[in-house]
């Protein structure tokens, strides 16, 4: 239940990205770097978890 939660949360987020960046584009590239900083971090929390587990 939690990763569908999880999954329905990111695809809201990924959708208000997206109309962010396609109704204002100047914002485009500070939301871009803010993703990819964030992506890195999910990363890397999700390699925490995984061996946390093990």
């Amino acid at each position: 239940m939690l990763l569908v939660l999880l999954g329905i949360v990111v695809a809201l987020v990924l959708g208000a990205t997206l109309y962010l960046c396609m109704v204002h584009p100047s914002l485009a590239g500070p939301i871009g770097a803010v993703g990819g900083i964030a992506s890195a971090l999910a990363t890397v929390f999700g390699v925490a978890i995984a061996l946390r587990r093990r």
